[in-house]
């Protein structure tokens, strides 16, 4: 009777061992605007649709393979590992597909294979450009001319008291702040205050580098609602 007894929980182990329980997971996508995308568990065919800001529900177990589909922008091949199931939120980082087509080198490139010789590369250039100073003379000029810049055409540095805002923050949409950085309605004022004395966001936000502040933005709210001991999204 105790080998059965054994049998049976030996039995139900495993099949508990095997079994999928459904997980929150994110995709980290700079470029908010590419969403949604669909997510395929390979090993279960089963296929999902992220929200706008890349969250996504899935039944998933250890070695289960996630991939993306119908997109052209990012590729995704990612094996489940035992201790992602011990996360909230499962955070996965795509690559993209521009930086999969730089890793490809191309070997044994000549001239005579690109069909032409240096003879025939000189023969144009000094009949284009007889005078070979003269690009160095244009560069000088505008060299000369970006120096004898008036000092007041450069922005002074001025450093913000600790009871400001950091307005560069504060004047993005109120959308960002609650839809993609997860960021509680109520404590979307205090993280701009958090944000006071970081001046590094304020350079990205006045370059228009877009895929900058943004991932520099989502690290800092993971900053700020652990300290606010609010749980990871």
């Amino acid at each position: 009777m105790k080998y059965i007894y054994f049998l049976v929980l030996l039995v139900s182990t495993v099949s508990f061992a095997q079994d999928r329980n459904q997980y929150k997971m994110r995709l980290m996508i700079t470029e908010v605007g590419i969403f949604p995308l669909k997510v395929i568990n390979v090993s279960t065919q089963e296929v999902v649709l992220t929200d706008v800001a890349g969250y996504f529900d899935i039944k998933i177990k250890p070695n289960d393979e996630l991939a993306l589909i119908e997109n052209e922008f990012y590729q995704l091949k990612y094996f489940i590992k035992v201790n992602d199931l011990e996360n909230t939120i499962i955070r996965i980082y795509p690559e993209p597909l521009s930086e999969v087509l730089r890793e490809v080198t191309v070997n044994k490139i000549t001239s005579k294979s690109l069909g032409f010789n240096s003879a025939e590369i000189n023969k144009h250039i000094f009949k284009r450009n007889p005078n070979a100073n003269m690009d160095f003379k244009a560069m000088f000029m505008w060299l000369l001319k970006k120096l004898s810049k008036n000092k007041g055409d450069l922005e002074e540095f001025v450093e913000r008291s600790p009871t400001q805002m950091n307005p560069y923050v504060a004047g993005l949409p109120r959308s960002v702040m609650t839809g993609y950085l997860k960021i509680p309605d109520e404590l979307v004022e205090k993280f701009y205050y958090y944000l006071n004395d970081d001046y590094v966001i304020d350079e990205y936000i006045k370059s228009g580098d877009e895929a900058k502040w943004r991932m520099y933005l989502l690290d800092k709210s993971f900053q700020f609602l652990e300290q606010e001991n609010i749980p990871l999204r």
